[in-house]
């Protein structure tokens, strides 16, 4: 295996050379031996940024591949009392422990299952970073987590979480689900849901403090408590969506259900369970913001300034996107400009991250629908 270095955040990194892997002329990461994706520089620049703020003093990577996650936390976060990275590929581990020498850093590293050694470590930061689906490492992940300590995951498998593939969505996420016009969110909430009914199983209750959507990707960070009771709240608040692919009309109720829309009689799409609660802390946001002006090396800096903007207004609504292009063509006239919405509502909507075509906002169907059909015949180009 030929190497490479490469330099991302603040450490050096020795990954193989791409080009001996390519095929036609493309590559893709998970044609070499030891995984690496530039593309998710943003992920871990993000997730630098948070545990930044968070201190963790004992952190566990459990997917390590090259190492670049856990390096990079070592070196950019400080105050790291022990680095325990994991990969069950031996060649992976080798990988790691050269690039832990190139970086002078120090920390434990494993060439086991993962699920095997979180069952038997305990970590006030837990990361599963997966290449696909995360639900198979949650449990472990969640046992592994001491109280008050914090996991952050990532799916990459959007097919399942936004319901293009049923199946997948039922057999990876226990989800029950047609396609609506604001699947985009429901997915991050279906992978929320997800995690707080596998981790009250053993009476732990993963509160979600940062979740966002890029490109093709979810990633949430959530806190870990305690106690059944704890656990029994957060499962309170997962909830089925219903919305009419004829009229728009939405819904929710607690539990699954065929139903018909009162408006036009037509059967309502579903999706479900998902979490039906605030994904974001806001003082970590606040926190988050501020801190970021310390990292002005990170190479994502400019998306992630827009993607916190965005973010940091749209937390304040708790329902959610409207996709004005759905509605818009339900009524039968064009798609207006979001901003030209957003004012006719009395600025009192926001963009969103989840779609380049929707809003957030706590006013009814209605209101909005009343404001399509105001503006759209003085705009006809969407965004």
């Amino acid at each position: 295996m030929r190497l490479i270095e490469t330099k991302e955040g603040k450490i050096r990194l020795l990954i193989p050379d791409p080009s001996e892997y390519s095929k036609g002329g493309r590559f893709d990461p998970s044609w070499a031996p030891v995984f690496y994706n530039p593309k998710m520089v943003m992920n871990r620049d993000i997730s630098v940024l948070i545990n930044s703020v968070i201190k963790p003093k004992i952190v566990i990577d459990a997917l390590s591949a090259t190492g670049v996650r856990g390096i990079r936390y070592y070196v950019e976060v400080g105050g790291i009392n022990e680095l325990i990275m994991n990969d069950i590929d031996p060649i992976a581990v080798e990988l790691i422990k050269k690039n832990m020498e190139l970086n002078g850093v120090t920390g434990k590293v494993f060439n086991r299952d993962a699920n095997s050694l979180l069952n038997e470590l305990k970590g006030d930061f837990i990361d599963i970073d997966p290449f696909g689906s995360p639900s198979k490492f949650l449990l472990s992940a969640f046992n592994s987590s001491i109280k008050g300590g914090y996991v952050a995951i990532t799916a990459t498998d959007l097919s399942a979480l936004v319901c293009s593939s049923k199946t997948s969505a039922r057999r990876k996420y226990d989800i029950i689900c047609e396609k609506l016009s604001f699947s985009k969110e429901l997915g991050i909430r279906g992978l929320i849901s997800k995690a707080i009914r596998e981790a009250s199983i053993i009476e732990k209750a993963p509160v979600p403090i940062f979740a966002y959507y890029h490109e093709y990707y979810y990633r949430v960070f959530f806190k870990i408590n305690r106690g059944a009771k704890k656990a029994d709240h957060l499962l309170s608040k997962l909830k089925y969506f219903y919305e009419c692919p004829s009229c728009g009309y939405r819904d929710k109720n607690d539990y699954l259900e065929e139903r018909k829309c009162p408006r036009c009689g037509s059967k309502l799409r579903v999706y479900g369970p998902a979490y039906d609660g605030p994904i974001y802390d806001k003082e970590l946001l606040i926190q988050i913001r501020d801190k970021l002006k310390e990292f002005n090396y990170f190479q994502s800096l400019v998306s992630i300034n827009k993607l916190l903007d965005k973010i940091y207004m749209e937390s304040e609504i708790s329902e959610p996107f409207y996709k004005l292009d759905f509605i818009s063509s339900r009524l039968k006239v064009n798609t207006p400009k979001r901003d030209k919405v957003i004012e006719c509502l009395g600025g009192k909507a926001y963009l969103t991250h989840f779609d380049e075509v929707g809003i957030k906002t706590n006013f009814s169907l209605d209101e909005v629908k009343e404001c399509i059909k105001k503006v759209s015949t003085t705009s006809t180009n969407i965004r």
